[in-house]
């Protein structure tokens, strides 16, 4: 998650590090205004101290959460998680049962699903 504040928001910072580092950075969701903003964006591992380096050198905030957990036990499949994930990690499968593909979470969410679970039954972890 990169937090842009009212002071670094006009400067095109996102195009600068993608072009600087000639490394792709996949913007899963983004809200802007003049006084600030946030980008999820997603980066391959291999890349990801070298660009997070890079925006927090030009004053971005920058969020790196950790991973994902589903306590079976507590969710009732609403499926809640599913309809906000912007990643697609979450989707149910033939029992109706939500399930969480960490693949395609990559360990680095926005923890939108955590704020939406009416049970309380997704954390993050580490």
């Amino acid at each position: 998650m990169l937090r842009f504040t009212k002071g670094n928001v006009e400067e095109p910072i996102t195009s600068q590090v993608i072009l600087e580092h000639d490394v792709p950075v996949n913007i899963l969701s983004a809200h802007m205004n003049q006084l600030g903003g946030e980008i999820l964006a997603d980066i391959e591992p291999e890349h990801a101290e070298k660009i997070i380096q890079a925006f927090r050198d030009k004053g971005v905030i920058v969020d790196v959460r950790k991973r994902i957990e589903k306590d079976p036990d507590k969710c009732i499949d609403c499926g809640g998680c599913i309809a906000i994930c912007p990643a697609d990690a979450y989707s149910y499968n033939e029992k109706y049962e939500v399930v969480l593909n960490e693949e395609k979470c990559l360990g680095i969410t926005c923890g939108l699903c955590v704020d939406t679970c009416p049970q309380r039954a997704i954390r993050l972890i580490g």
